[in-house]
């Protein structure tokens, strides 16, 4: 008979302690809420920069792109994109040279490492972010250029 009330007192303490989340609270001292983190943080972006882009023909000079071999060879053939991800991955293009990595937005910045597809090296990469007409912008310095970024689908 004492096993058995043993064993019941031992099941009835496991299912209270199981059931209990915490120490209670104190009145003098009472604890903030915290939330409980299951998950990684989603990376916090600015909507309207998730989706592809495209160069902006008016800011940019595209037929010397297509006419020089040597600043962006394959233009003519290949075009030019970049897409930014919700996950904070992003990648772009200008014919064969092409760059992927990841960023973060900080202010009116898009602060990027990313990795030559060509010559496997990493560089960092800051996008100027700018707005003309409703429509997000992108700028970004290469080599003694500025090149222009426009949001959405040609």
């Amino acid at each position: 008979m004492k096993r058995i009330t043993v064993l019941f007192l031992t099941a009835a303490l496991c299912i209270y302690l199981t059931a209990c989340t915490g120490e209670p609270e104190s009145v003098d001292s009472p604890q903030e809420s915290q939330p409980v983190q299951t998950e990684e943080e989603p990376v916090q972006q600015n909507i309207e920069l998730i989706g592809p882009w495209h160069l902006d023909s008016e800011k940019n000079d595209l037929n010397a792109f297509a006419d020089s071999l040597e600043l962006f060879p394959g233009y003519g053939e290949w075009g030019a994109s970049m897409e930014i991800r919700s996950n904070g991955q992003m990648s772009w293009y200008i014919g064969a040279e092409g760059w992927h990595g990841t960023y973060t937005v900080e202010d009116d910045v898009v602060h990027a490492e990313l990795t030559s597809e060509s010559e496997q090296s990493t560089k960092p990469w800051d996008f100027r972010i700018s707005e003309e007409g409703g429509t997000a912008m992108l700028e970004m310095d290469y080599e003694d250029m500025t090149i222009y970024w426009t949001y959405g689908d040609r």
